[in-house]
């Protein structure tokens, strides 16, 4: 039975308090009493029940004096899942319900009403020009001495709460507000940081800060610019450069960096998760580096049969990126049994902290780190870009992240009531058009940049960041290096920002040189996945030719791109059915073969597509995450649903089946002669739009002929024939 509880904050103009009692129901059902228990600043405070078998969304209440005589409104009130606390604050002659106490603070029946008291959530730009700081923060290590700062702009008081070691109790140490105020220059602007200078050497120390927001109530975070983590994830660490550097590791950017491709179109990104590439035994590694860093950087690894796995397998293919799925730390969740239970990673907590379950090091809280970066280099000396999958679109936990403990309702896209959007579908979605959190990303991107030499960035639902930030952070990276990648998911999910500065594809005009994931190639090629329906794509017969044939010459016709370099391809990602699962269950009778020669004919049209090429590592071997759990060894119902959203299934669903790899060799050298065309920079590169309409022609693409026909004049007269009746590709 579960208690549906909600915490209910009552105010009366009069505060006469004496009296009140509150009425509780469910639609559908006669209520009965419910009591308030106590009073705080804002006016009577009481916890209500609603027993029920399941998770109750809505409940309703009403505040009356015992006797009935007087009653407010009925009040609806949405309860949220996860870790929502579900309080309400509500106002005698208010029929509003409000999610936070500072906005029902701006209500005209609140006694001492304040206007300005929930600008930190829907008047940013007022807030931000009082407010906002355009200086470093976190902490600045030196062996005399280190420097911390915060910014709070509301805090009352703060204090920094110092670690020696676990045993040993913490060293509070008050911080200080700044008292600079310029609001035309946010640089000198410092009257919302906090901050302190601690003497001595705090290497290996580890932090916290507690803030009060009120008098007489604090609670404890991290700060939302860690670096590392305690071994138990509750505080930051401090460490020193020269510690978070491992021997051999160097940070190069522009000519330097000579693994970088010069002509992004002739990119070829291969996805991967570090916990997959390696956890099967098929990997070749022993079973300690199995899921780790190091795993995924050791050479001379071989399956059983004896082919390449890992990075000699990568490097083999002449892949130029590996896109690692999410290497940030981000939440756990563990079995009854204390066991980690696996999830992909999309659920962030600290962004700029390498996720420990990667280590093959327990024990050492800079492991992370460390092996990170030496996987990194490793790829470098092999003349393989590293992508990173960011997740800054929102926060696994919409109350106890560091970004709400230390500025509450700042960061997040809030409605007028004081709850969260969420066009995430996970609770919350950050507000990247507020300059603190702009400024936030972009600090991020560039300490990874600068710290551990990523080259490229994929932006998870980047529909629901702004265009103004990420073309700030497309900009600053060309102050870098102009082929650091940035591309992303550019769906419009419908809520959150105007329309126009939605950071998604239909805007592409607004962003050159940021690349979109081409769902239109994708369904046309392999099928469409539409909320448990599928659809057919070329590969299955549909008679989508015309699309196929527009992907193959730029997408233009899709969307408003301006120039080649803005599309990214692909037929399979981590999300969904991948490619040889989605054909078996649109071609349950065919034959190894046949399905066989689908999946080659989608990879053909992936890499003769114009503009950057994705692939998920695997999808050229008939990689399948159809696991049977049936009693006799069939695929079940649930099985098919564990392979079309394998996020949190085990690794008999997601590892990699090195094995695969012997078992289709053929399949492979075909596919890897077309990575080697592909990023020859010749034919199916072209930077311009005007080159592509000048020397590349559509010369068959009949509804229903199952055939297009595509022809290239120059350097030399190529064509590429593609079949979906025979299941062929030819070129000439």
């Amino acid at each position: 039975m579960l208690k549906n509880q909600i915490t209910v904050h009552f105010h009366t103009k009069n505060e006469h308090y004496q009296n009140y009692s509150m009425w509780k129901w469910l639609d559908g059902y006669w209520g009965e009493d419910a009591f308030f228990s106590g009073q705080d600043d804002f006016g009577l405070v009481g916890q209500i029940n609603y027993p029920s078998e399941n998770f109750v969304q809505q409940v309703n209440l009403l505040v009356k004096t015992t006797d009935w005589s007087s009653q407010t409104c009925d009040y609806t009130v949405r309860r949220f899942l996860g870790d929502a606390p579900n309080n309400i604050w509500i106002i005698e002659g208010d029929s509003n319900v409000y999610y936070s106490k500072q906005v029902a603070l701006t209500s005209p029946f609140y006694n001492g009403r304040d206007n300005t008291a929930f600008d930190m959530g829907i008047r940013a730009n007022d807030f931000d020009h009082r407010w906002a700081y355009q200086g470093w923060l976190g902490f600045r290590y030196q062996k005399e001495k280190t420097k911390f700062k915060l910014w709070s702009p509301l805090a009352d008081r703060i204090y920094l709460l110092l670690y020696q070691n676990d045993q040993e109790p913490a060293k509070i140490i008050p911080m200080k507000r700044g008292h600079r105020v310029n609001t035309d220059h946010h640089e000198l602007n410092n009257q919302g940081v906090w901050s302190v200078t601690v003497d001595g050497d705090l290497n290996g120390w580890s932090y916290q800060y507690r803030i009060y927001h009120e008098e007489n109530f604090y609670q404890d975070t991290r700060d939302p610019y860690s670096r590392a983590l305690s071994l138990d994830n509750k505080r930051s660490l401090i460490a020193s450069n020269q510690a978070m550097r491992p021997e051999g590791f160097s940070v190069k950017q522009g000519k330097e960096a000579v693994w970088r491709t010069d002509n992004a179109c002739s990119a070829v990104i291969c996805e991967m998760h570090i916990r997959d590439f390696t956890s099967h035994a098929s990997s070749g590694l022993e079973q300690s580096l199995r899921g780790t860093f190091l795993g995924a950087c050791r050479h001379n690894s071989l399956n059983p049969a004896g082919h390449p796995t890992g990075i000699d397998y990568i490097k083999s293919m002449g892949y130029s990126y590996v896109q690692l799925q999410p290497i940030f730390d981000h939440h756990k969740t563990y079995s009854d049994k204390g066991k980690l239970l696996y999830n992909w990673g999309y659920d962030p907590e600290n962004y700029n902290v390498p996720d420990r379950q990667f280590a093959f090091d327990q024990e050492d809280p800079l492991a992370p780190i460390l092996e990170f970066k030496e996987m990194v280099q490793t790829y470098h000396d092999a003349g393989i870009g590293v992508i990173m999958d960011v997740v800054y679109n929102h926060t696994y936990s919409s109350y106890n992240s560091p970004f709400q403990l230390s500025s509450p309702y700042y960061y997040y896209r809030m409605h007028n009531d004081g709850s969260f959007q969420d066009g995430s579908g996970c609770g919350n979605e950050m507000a990247s058009e507020k300059e603190m959190f702009r400024k936030y990303m972009l600090d991020s991107i560039l300490y990874w940049v600068e710290e551990f030499n990523i080259d490229g960035f994929r932006f998870d639902l980047m529909g629901l960041h702004d265009v103004a930030t990420m073309n700030l952070i497309r900009d600053t990276l060309d102050g870098i290096d102009s082929r650091i990648l940035v591309y992303g998911e550019g769906w419009d999910m419908g809520v959150g920002l105007p329309f126009k500065q939605k950071a998604s594809k239909a805007n592409a005009d607004q962003m050159p040189r940021i690349a979109f994931f081409n769902d239109n190639a994708r369904d046309a090629v392999k099928g469409r996945e539409v909320y448990g329906d599928i659809e057919a794509g070329f590969v299955s017969g549909a008679p989508l030719e015309w699309e196929v044939s527009q992907a193959l010459i730029g997408s233009q016709a899709f969307a408003p791109y301006l120039m080649p370099g803005q599309v990214l391809n692909y037929i399979e990602a981590h999300d969904n059915y991948n490619l040889h699962d989605l054909l078996k269950v649109l071609h349950p009778d065919d034959g190894k073969e046949d399905r066989k020669a689908r999946v080659y004919l989608a990879n053909a049209l992936n890499l003769s597509m114009q503009g950057l090429c994705f692939m998920q590592l695997g999808q050229e071997f008939m990689r399948s995450k159809l696991y049977p759990t049936g009693q006799n060894g069939e695929i079940t119902e649930g099985d098919y649903l564990r392979a079309s959203n394998s996020y949190n299934a085990p690794d008999s669903v997601n590892s990699l089946d090195w094995s695969l790899v012997s078992e289709h060799q053929d399949l492979i050298k075909k596919i890897k002669k077309l990575v080697s065309f592909k990023k020859s920079g010749r034919l199916l590169s072209q930077t311009r739009y005007e080159d592509i309409i000048h020397n590349e022609t559509i010369e068959e693409n009949g509804y229903c002929s199952g055939i297009v026909k595509v022809s290239i004049e120059k350097p030399e007269k190529t064509s590429f024939i593609f079949n979906n009746h025979e299941k062929s590709f030819e070129s000439y």
